[in-house]
C-alpha cells in the first residue's frame, strides 16, 4: 500500500485555489458529486456508544474556506482559538493508495 500526507500551513484562499487547481487537473477527484468543491464527514457517536459517520452537504468555495480558517461550518463561529500566524497548522491531506484488486472488488460487487 502506498499513500502520501501534505500537511498545510498558510491562508485559507490558497487551500481554496490548491483543491480547485488539483481538481481540474485530476478530473474533479477531490470534488463532491456535483455540489461542491469539498466533501465532508463528520464522526460523533450513537447512544449505543458507536462511532458514527455522517455526509453532510458538499462546501463552496467560501465555505471552504471558512473552514480552513477554523470555523464552524453550520454557525461561522470560531472552532476554538485559531492561530493566525504563517506556522499554523490548516489541515492534513492524507492519500492512501490500495492494492488494485480493491477496485476490482468495488466494480463487481458495488456494496464494497
Amino acid at each position: 500500500m502506498h499513500g502520501g500526507v501534505k500537511f498545510y500551513r498558510g491562508v485559507p484562499k490558497a487551500a481554496r485555489n490548491y483543491v480547485e487547481r488539483d481538481c481540474a487537473r485530476y478530473d474533479d477527484y477531490y470534488l463532491a458529486e456535483g455540489d461542491g468543491i469539498a466533501m465532508r464527514f463528520v464522526a460523533g457517536s450513537t447512544a449505543a456508544g458507536d462511532i458514527a459517520l455522517e455526509k453532510k452537504p458538499g462546501m463552496d468555495g467560501e465555505t471552504y474556506e471558512a473552514w480552513v480558517a477554523g470555523m464552524v461550518v453550520e454557525t461561522g463561529q470560531p472552532k476554538g482559538r485559531l492561530r493566525k500566524d504563517a506556522n499554523g497548522l490548516r489541515f492534513v491531506e492524507v492519500t492512501i493508495n490500495g492494492p488494485k484488486t480493491w477496485s476490482f472488488a468495488a466494480a463487481l460487487h458495488p456494496e464494497v
